[in-house]
Protein backbone atom coordinates (compact mmCIF):
# COMPACT_ATOMS: atom_id res chain seq x y z
CA UNK A 1 0.00 0.00 0.00
CA UNK A 2 2.92 2.56 1.20
CA UNK A 3 4.35 1.28 -2.54
CA UNK A 4 1.27 2.42 -4.34
CA UNK A 5 0.90 5.50 -2.29
CA UNK A 6 4.32 6.50 -3.35
CA UNK A 7 3.85 5.38 -6.91
CA UNK A 8 0.88 7.17 -7.14
CA UNK A 9 2.91 10.33 -5.48
CA UNK A 10 5.20 10.77 -8.35
CA UNK A 11 2.91 10.02 -10.99
CA UNK A 12 -0.04 12.38 -10.24
CA UNK A 13 3.05 14.78 -9.54
CA UNK A 14 1.62 17.95 -11.35
CA UNK A 15 5.39 18.12 -13.47
CA UNK A 16 5.09 14.60 -14.57
CA UNK A 17 1.51 14.61 -14.75
CA UNK A 18 0.99 17.59 -16.81
CA UNK A 19 4.13 17.43 -19.49
CA UNK A 20 3.20 13.52 -19.81
CA UNK A 21 -0.10 12.57 -19.01
CA UNK A 22 -2.52 14.99 -19.11
CA UNK A 23 -2.85 17.48 -21.07
CA UNK A 24 1.02 16.70 -21.87
CA UNK A 25 2.19 13.94 -24.26
CA UNK A 26 -0.03 11.21 -24.05
CA UNK A 27 -3.20 13.48 -24.21
CA UNK A 28 -1.65 15.60 -27.00
CA UNK A 29 -1.73 12.67 -29.26
CA UNK A 30 -4.90 11.76 -28.71
CA UNK A 31 -6.41 15.16 -29.32
CA UNK A 32 -3.85 15.59 -32.54
CA UNK A 33 -5.74 12.56 -34.00
CA UNK A 34 -9.33 13.93 -33.07
CA UNK A 35 -8.67 17.21 -34.30
CA UNK A 36 -7.23 15.83 -37.93
CA UNK A 37 -10.17 13.23 -37.73
CA UNK A 38 -12.32 16.45 -37.10
CA UNK A 39 -11.01 18.61 -39.81
CA UNK A 40 -11.36 16.08 -42.30
CA UNK A 41 -14.94 15.06 -41.35
CA UNK A 42 -16.13 19.14 -41.36
CA UNK A 43 -14.33 20.13 -44.34
CA UNK A 44 -16.18 16.93 -46.20
CA UNK A 45 -19.55 18.02 -44.60
CA UNK A 46 -19.53 21.59 -45.51
CA UNK A 47 -17.56 21.21 -48.94
CA UNK A 48 -19.00 17.89 -50.10
CA UNK A 49 -16.01 16.22 -50.29
CA UNK A 50 -17.33 12.00 -50.95
CA UNK A 51 -13.84 10.38 -50.07
CA UNK A 52 -13.33 11.43 -46.69
CA UNK A 53 -17.23 11.20 -45.54
CA UNK A 54 -17.39 7.21 -47.38
CA UNK A 55 -14.36 6.18 -46.57
CA UNK A 56 -14.71 3.92 -43.87
CA UNK A 57 -18.02 4.83 -42.87
CA UNK A 58 -18.92 2.35 -40.37
CA UNK A 59 -16.75 3.87 -37.87
CA UNK A 60 -17.45 7.62 -38.91
CA UNK A 61 -13.75 7.37 -40.68
CA UNK A 62 -11.59 7.04 -37.95
CA UNK A 63 -10.02 3.61 -39.41
CA UNK A 64 -8.62 5.78 -42.29
CA UNK A 65 -6.72 8.30 -39.81
CA UNK A 66 -5.63 5.28 -38.50
CA UNK A 67 -4.44 3.42 -41.59
CA UNK A 68 -2.75 6.98 -42.55
CA UNK A 69 -1.06 7.36 -39.55
CA UNK A 70 0.33 3.65 -39.87
CA UNK A 71 1.15 4.22 -43.45
CA UNK A 72 3.26 7.76 -42.43
CA UNK A 73 4.64 6.17 -39.31
CA UNK A 74 6.44 3.27 -41.20
CA UNK A 75 7.05 5.05 -44.84
CA UNK A 76 11.02 5.53 -45.50
CA UNK A 77 12.22 8.43 -44.28
CA UNK A 78 14.50 10.07 -47.10
CA UNK A 79 17.27 11.71 -46.40
CA UNK A 80 18.42 14.15 -49.27
CA UNK A 81 21.89 14.33 -50.31
CA UNK A 82 24.50 17.00 -49.69
CA UNK A 83 22.44 18.37 -46.19
CA UNK A 84 23.59 17.53 -42.57
CA UNK A 85 21.75 14.42 -41.07
CA UNK A 86 22.27 15.20 -37.86
CA UNK A 87 20.64 18.78 -38.24
CA UNK A 88 18.10 17.11 -40.28
CA UNK A 89 16.92 15.15 -38.08
CA UNK A 90 16.97 17.21 -35.12
CA UNK A 91 15.17 19.82 -36.58
CA UNK A 92 11.59 18.39 -36.43
CA UNK A 93 12.12 17.13 -33.00
CA UNK A 94 13.16 19.71 -31.49
CA UNK A 95 10.21 21.89 -33.40
CA UNK A 96 7.81 19.55 -31.32
CA UNK A 97 9.51 19.76 -28.01
CA UNK A 98 9.83 23.71 -28.05
CA UNK A 99 5.68 23.31 -28.82
CA UNK A 100 4.67 21.43 -25.93
CA UNK A 101 6.95 23.44 -23.68
CA UNK A 102 4.71 26.20 -23.12
CA UNK A 103 2.44 23.75 -20.86
CA UNK A 104 4.82 23.55 -18.41
CA UNK A 105 4.08 27.10 -17.68
CA UNK A 106 0.19 27.32 -18.51
CA UNK A 107 -1.62 26.53 -14.99
CA UNK A 108 -4.71 24.61 -15.51
CA UNK A 109 -6.47 24.95 -11.93
CA UNK A 110 -5.85 26.03 -8.35
CA UNK A 111 -5.22 23.68 -5.51
CA UNK A 112 -7.68 23.09 -2.74
CA UNK A 113 -6.12 23.21 0.66
CA UNK A 114 -7.97 20.08 1.47
CA UNK A 115 -10.35 17.81 -0.23
CA UNK A 116 -9.07 16.73 -2.92
CA UNK A 117 -6.35 14.50 -4.38
CA UNK A 118 -4.44 17.10 -4.91
CA UNK A 119 -4.40 18.78 -2.22
CA UNK A 120 -0.78 16.87 -0.74
CA UNK A 121 0.69 19.76 -3.54
CA UNK A 122 -1.04 22.14 -1.91
CA UNK A 123 2.22 23.77 -0.57
CA UNK A 124 4.98 23.02 -3.09
CA UNK A 125 2.84 24.11 -6.18
CA UNK A 126 1.89 27.50 -4.00
CA UNK A 127 1.30 30.68 -5.62
CA UNK A 128 2.03 33.56 -3.65
CA UNK A 129 0.57 36.05 -5.63
CA UNK A 130 -3.08 34.26 -6.20
CA UNK A 131 -2.50 32.76 -2.70
CA UNK A 132 -2.92 29.37 -3.65
CA UNK A 133 -1.78 26.43 -4.75
CA UNK A 134 -1.77 26.24 -8.51
CA UNK A 135 -1.85 23.05 -11.06
CA UNK A 136 1.30 23.74 -13.15
CA UNK A 137 4.47 21.92 -13.86
CA UNK A 138 6.52 25.14 -12.74
CA UNK A 139 4.86 27.78 -10.70
CA UNK A 140 6.03 31.57 -11.76
CA UNK A 141 4.72 34.96 -11.05
CA UNK A 142 6.19 35.78 -14.59
CA UNK A 143 4.06 32.68 -16.38
CA UNK A 144 2.20 34.93 -18.85
CA UNK A 145 5.65 36.46 -19.73
CA UNK A 146 7.39 33.24 -19.69
CA UNK A 147 4.62 31.58 -22.25
CA UNK A 148 4.93 34.49 -24.58
CA UNK A 149 8.16 34.43 -24.79
CA UNK A 150 8.54 30.24 -25.78
CA UNK A 151 6.12 30.86 -28.26
CA UNK A 152 7.98 33.48 -29.88
CA UNK A 153 11.09 31.05 -30.31
CA UNK A 154 8.36 28.17 -32.11
CA UNK A 155 9.35 29.81 -35.64
CA UNK A 156 13.05 29.43 -35.21
CA UNK A 157 12.80 26.08 -35.34
CA UNK A 158 10.68 26.01 -38.49
CA UNK A 159 13.31 28.07 -39.97
CA UNK A 160 15.75 25.38 -39.08
CA UNK A 161 14.06 22.62 -40.48
CA UNK A 162 13.67 24.15 -43.63
CA UNK A 163 17.14 25.75 -44.09
CA UNK A 164 19.19 22.32 -43.44
CA UNK A 165 17.08 20.72 -46.65
CA UNK A 166 18.43 23.22 -48.60
CA UNK A 167 15.75 23.49 -50.61
CA UNK A 168 14.40 26.21 -52.19
CA UNK A 169 10.55 26.16 -51.93
CA UNK A 170 11.15 25.19 -48.36
CA UNK A 171 13.00 28.17 -47.88
CA UNK A 172 10.48 29.97 -49.47
CA UNK A 173 7.49 28.72 -47.47
CA UNK A 174 10.29 29.51 -43.89
CA UNK A 175 10.77 33.49 -45.31
CA UNK A 176 7.06 33.08 -45.35
CA UNK A 177 6.78 32.11 -41.25
CA UNK A 178 9.38 34.73 -40.74
CA UNK A 179 6.98 37.20 -41.88
CA UNK A 180 3.94 36.28 -40.35
CA UNK A 181 5.91 35.84 -37.25
CA UNK A 182 6.89 39.10 -37.14
CA UNK A 183 3.35 40.33 -37.75
CA UNK A 184 1.19 38.13 -35.33
CA UNK A 185 3.72 38.48 -32.60
CA UNK A 186 3.54 41.68 -32.07
CA UNK A 187 -0.97 41.02 -31.71
CA UNK A 188 -0.68 38.20 -29.27
CA UNK A 189 1.54 40.40 -27.24
CA UNK A 190 -0.35 43.73 -27.41
CA UNK A 191 -3.61 41.94 -26.68
CA UNK A 192 -1.56 39.91 -23.42
CA UNK A 193 -0.04 43.24 -22.43
CA UNK A 194 -3.67 44.87 -22.10
CA UNK A 195 -4.91 41.88 -20.02
CA UNK A 196 -1.56 42.16 -17.96
CA UNK A 197 -2.28 46.31 -17.44
CA UNK A 198 -6.01 45.43 -16.91
CA UNK A 199 -5.21 42.91 -14.05
CA UNK A 200 -1.70 44.75 -12.63
CA UNK A 201 -0.70 41.43 -12.99
CA UNK A 202 2.13 38.92 -15.41
CA UNK A 203 0.56 35.69 -13.53
CA UNK A 204 -2.33 33.80 -15.91
CA UNK A 205 -3.44 32.14 -12.41
CA UNK A 206 -4.09 35.12 -10.96
CA UNK A 207 -5.72 37.24 -14.19
CA UNK A 208 -7.66 33.87 -14.20
CA UNK A 209 -8.80 34.58 -10.37
CA UNK A 210 -9.76 38.20 -11.63
CA UNK A 211 -13.55 39.54 -10.86
CA UNK A 212 -14.06 39.49 -15.24
CA UNK A 213 -13.13 36.96 -17.72
CA UNK A 214 -10.61 38.30 -20.06
CA UNK A 215 -13.51 37.90 -23.17
CA UNK A 216 -15.63 40.40 -21.29
CA UNK A 217 -13.08 42.65 -19.41
CA UNK A 218 -11.47 43.29 -23.14
CA UNK A 219 -13.29 41.73 -26.04
CA UNK A 220 -10.27 43.99 -28.03
CA UNK A 221 -7.50 41.89 -27.16
CA UNK A 222 -9.46 38.51 -27.24
CA UNK A 223 -10.33 38.60 -31.11
CA UNK A 224 -6.66 40.04 -31.79
CA UNK A 225 -5.24 37.27 -29.71
CA UNK A 226 -8.13 34.44 -31.47
CA UNK A 227 -6.77 35.79 -34.93
CA UNK A 228 -2.52 35.81 -33.81
CA UNK A 229 -3.15 32.40 -32.39
CA UNK A 230 -4.50 31.09 -36.02
CA UNK A 231 -1.76 33.16 -37.93
CA UNK A 232 1.04 32.23 -35.55
CA UNK A 233 -0.29 28.29 -36.03
CA UNK A 234 -0.82 28.67 -39.82
CA UNK A 235 -4.18 27.57 -39.48
CA UNK A 236 -7.06 28.87 -42.00
CA UNK A 237 -7.34 31.88 -43.26
CA UNK A 238 -4.06 32.12 -42.67
CA UNK A 239 -2.51 28.81 -43.93
CA UNK A 240 0.57 30.54 -46.40
CA UNK A 241 3.63 28.99 -44.74
CA UNK A 242 2.69 25.71 -46.38
CA UNK A 243 0.01 26.83 -49.53
CA UNK A 244 0.05 23.60 -51.50
CA UNK A 245 -1.06 25.09 -54.71
CA UNK A 246 2.33 27.05 -54.63
CA UNK A 247 4.84 25.51 -51.90
CA UNK A 248 3.70 21.85 -51.33
CA UNK A 249 4.05 21.41 -48.00
CA UNK A 250 5.78 24.37 -47.19
CA UNK A 251 9.54 24.22 -44.56
CA UNK A 252 8.38 20.67 -44.83
CA UNK A 253 8.65 19.96 -48.32
CA UNK A 254 11.78 17.59 -47.68
CA UNK A 255 10.56 15.48 -44.88
CA UNK A 256 8.79 12.09 -45.41
CA UNK A 257 7.38 9.43 -42.78
CA UNK A 258 7.95 9.93 -39.18
CA UNK A 259 10.02 12.74 -39.34
CA UNK A 260 7.15 14.80 -41.30
CA UNK A 261 4.28 13.36 -38.91
CA UNK A 262 6.51 15.14 -35.99
CA UNK A 263 6.60 18.25 -38.46
CA UNK A 264 3.25 18.61 -38.28
CA UNK A 265 2.67 17.55 -35.08
CA UNK A 266 4.31 20.39 -33.73
CA UNK A 267 2.01 22.79 -35.62
CA UNK A 268 -1.09 20.84 -33.94
CA UNK A 269 0.43 20.94 -30.71
CA UNK A 270 0.95 24.42 -30.95
CA UNK A 271 -2.27 25.25 -31.54
CA UNK A 272 -3.43 23.33 -28.52
CA UNK A 273 -0.65 25.34 -26.43
CA UNK A 274 -2.75 28.31 -27.65
CA UNK A 275 -5.72 26.99 -27.23
CA UNK A 276 -5.37 26.65 -23.26
CA UNK A 277 -3.74 29.34 -22.74
CA UNK A 278 -6.39 31.68 -24.41
CA UNK A 279 -8.87 29.52 -22.12
CA UNK A 280 -7.21 30.68 -19.41
CA UNK A 281 -6.52 34.01 -20.26
CA UNK A 282 -10.25 35.02 -22.14
CA UNK A 283 -12.63 32.22 -21.26
CA UNK A 284 -12.25 32.19 -17.26
CA UNK A 285 -10.26 28.74 -17.73
CA UNK A 286 -11.42 26.35 -14.86
CA UNK A 287 -13.56 28.97 -13.23
CA UNK A 288 -15.83 27.78 -10.88
CA UNK A 289 -13.92 24.55 -10.54
CA UNK A 290 -11.20 23.32 -8.81
CA UNK A 291 -8.49 20.64 -8.44
CA UNK A 292 -9.05 18.02 -11.13
CA UNK A 293 -12.64 19.25 -11.86
CA UNK A 294 -11.10 22.50 -13.20
CA UNK A 295 -8.31 20.96 -14.90
CA UNK A 296 -11.10 18.92 -17.30
CA UNK A 297 -12.91 22.17 -17.69
CA UNK A 298 -10.28 24.33 -18.62
CA UNK A 299 -8.81 21.58 -21.34
CA UNK A 300 -13.04 21.51 -22.13
CA UNK A 301 -12.91 25.17 -23.00
CA UNK A 302 -9.29 24.57 -24.88
CA UNK A 303 -10.66 21.76 -27.12
CA UNK A 304 -13.28 23.88 -28.15
CA UNK A 305 -11.70 26.86 -29.40
CA UNK A 306 -9.05 24.22 -31.09
CA UNK A 307 -12.00 23.09 -32.87
CA UNK A 308 -13.13 26.37 -33.59
CA UNK A 309 -9.69 26.97 -35.35
CA UNK A 310 -9.35 23.76 -37.70
CA UNK A 311 -13.39 24.58 -38.73
CA UNK A 312 -12.19 27.38 -40.37
CA UNK A 313 -10.34 25.80 -43.00
CA UNK A 314 -13.88 24.25 -44.13
CA UNK A 315 -15.29 28.12 -44.53
CA UNK A 316 -12.77 30.65 -45.14
CA UNK A 317 -10.21 30.54 -48.18
CA UNK A 318 -6.83 31.39 -47.96
CA UNK A 319 -5.15 35.14 -47.84
CA UNK A 320 -2.21 36.01 -49.96
CA UNK A 321 0.96 36.69 -47.50
CA UNK A 322 0.42 40.25 -49.03
CA UNK A 323 -3.38 40.50 -47.82
CA UNK A 324 -1.87 38.93 -44.65
CA UNK A 325 0.25 41.51 -43.37
CA UNK A 326 -1.32 44.40 -44.98
CA UNK A 327 -4.48 43.33 -42.63
CA UNK A 328 -2.36 42.83 -40.09
CA UNK A 329 -0.17 45.88 -39.66
CA UNK A 330 -3.13 48.41 -41.22
CA UNK A 331 -6.20 46.63 -39.79
CA UNK A 332 -5.19 45.14 -36.63
CA UNK A 333 -2.60 46.93 -34.75
CA UNK A 334 -4.53 50.61 -34.57
CA UNK A 335 -6.67 47.82 -32.95
CA UNK A 336 -4.46 46.32 -30.54
CA UNK A 337 -3.55 50.07 -29.67
CA UNK A 338 -7.10 50.47 -28.93
CA UNK A 339 -7.09 47.33 -26.45
CA UNK A 340 -4.21 48.65 -24.67
CA UNK A 341 -5.90 52.16 -24.32
CA UNK A 342 -9.25 49.79 -22.93
CA UNK A 343 -6.86 47.74 -20.86
CA UNK A 344 -5.55 50.80 -18.83
CA UNK A 345 -8.84 52.14 -18.57
CA UNK A 346 -10.77 49.11 -17.13
CA UNK A 347 -7.72 48.26 -14.95
CA UNK A 348 -8.39 51.42 -13.23
CA UNK A 349 -11.64 49.48 -11.71
CA UNK A 350 -10.19 45.66 -11.48
CA UNK A 351 -7.65 45.35 -8.34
Amino acid sequence: MNILSTVGFYVLYPSFFIMIIFPGLIFALVVLLYTIWFERKIAAKVQMRFGPLYASKRSGGFLQLVADAIKFAFSEIIVPEQVNRTLFVLGPVLYLLVSILPLALIPLSVIPIAGSPLSVYYHTFFDSSVGTGVVAAVVSNYSLLLVLALESVTPIFVLLTAWVTNNRFALLGAVREGLLSVSYDVLLIMASLSLAIEYHTLDIAKIVEGPLPGFVANPFAAFLFLIGMLIGTGRFPFDIVEAESELVAGPYTEYSGLLFVLSMGGSYIGTFSYSILFADLFLGGWQPFTGYYGMIFTVFKAVLVLMFAVFMRSVYGRYRIDQALRGSWKYLFPLALVSLVLGGVVGVWIR
